[in-house]
């Protein structure tokens, strides 16, 4: 990844399930303590809170066998865990675990197939994802911790919660779904970008997709961030997008909701094109102990787009407080 500027090249959005992948409150990272978050620290530029993220992070990898995990800790308290959705890697999740660090040991990871490792990315199923975050969770000794799940990673969450519920305590929901009712033209795509041999930047249309559901959120005064996600973004093979919306086809979860126990915090943010409202609506009816928050004027990616924002809502939740 690189640590400089990178040159402008714009672009937007996503398209639908496997464009998700594919997929703006200036950031300010707080240097300050929780109790004054209605200060407005000074902007920081991405690029030092990606360089100080590769720095102090520490990098750990989990032996699974046929792949290995790869990601990152970073800070200090209660463990929070993120999941991504089905393309970018971790990160792009770097602005929103800056802000959390002093108040949570943040622990991400990259599903397998999302980086340039020189394997064949494998065909899991959903219960390996699941399995994959508590043998995370395993190495690094959490008997319980919280999570943030995104889009795809949301998905995960449920199902972490409702395989070893004893395990995760609260969790953040951000556009997630329990079931995603696919077109046939959605599910032609996945059959034929299995077999596709080059990266989602090869995707004809991709650039113009990016642009028309993403582009519009985030910050006008730093177009280099739009960049440093489209890059990122692009950079996930077209086959791994591919097999993790096969996933995302063939899940529902919808029946098992009223099993999940936990507090969960349901946020939705304006133009979360991949996700339809009723997905949203599923939840908030039948997850018994949900609450839902909306954030106006973000888009799908508020943890890139706007992550002063989204930890002030975050934050509070997770530490059962209530919000100042």
């Amino acid at each position: 990844m690189r640590h400089g500027t990178p040159q402008l090249e714009p672009e937007p959005a996503e398209n639908r399930v496997v464009a998700e992948a594919v997929s703006g409150d200036a950031f300010q990272p707080s240097t300050m303590p929780p109790s004054n978050a209605e200060a407005c620290p000074p902007p920081l530029a991405w690029q030092d809170v990606l360089r100080q993220f590769h720095d102090d992070a520490t990098p750990f990898t989990v032996d699974r066998g046929e792949y290995r995990l790869g990601g990152r800790t970073w800070g200090s308290g209660p463990p929070l865990y993120f999941l991504n959705g089905i393309g970018g890697n971790l990160d792009l999740f770097a602005l929103t675990i800056y802000l959390l660090r002093d108040s949570f040991r943040c622990v991400i990871y990259d599903y397998p197939g999302t980086t340039r490792d020189g394997t064949r990315p494998p065909r899991l199923r959903f219960e390996d994802f699941v399995t994959d975050l508590f043998a995370v969770a395993d190495h690094a000794g959490d008997e319980r911790f919280h999570l943030f799940g995104t889009s795809f990673g949301g998905l995960v969450g449920l199902g972490a919660m409702l395989a070893q519920p004893e395990r995760v305590d609260r969790a953040v929901l951000q556009g997630a779904f329990a079931h995603r009712r696919l077109s046939i033209a959605e599910r032609i795509l996945i059959a034929l970008c299995r077999w596709h041999p080059g990266r989602l930047r090869h995707v004809p249309l991709r650039t113009w997709i990016h642009q028309r559901n993403h582009r519009l959120w985030f910050p006008p005064f730093d177009e280099s961030r739009w960049q440093f996600f489209f890059d990122t973004a692009g950079d996930v093979p077209v086959t791994t997008l591919a097999n993790r919306s096969a996933v995302v086809r063939d899940t529902d979860l919808q029946e098992k909701l009223g099993e999940v126990q936990q507090p969960v915090l349901l946020v939705r943010t304006e133009s979360e094109a991949a996700v339809p409202e009723d997905c949203h609506a599923v939840l908030a009816d039948r997850l018994p102990n949900a609450r839902s928050e909306q954030m106006l004027g973000s888009g799908h990616l508020p943890y890139l787009t706007h992550p002063h924002r989204l930890v002030k809502l975050l934050r509070p939740f997770l530490l059962d407080e209530t919000p100042s």
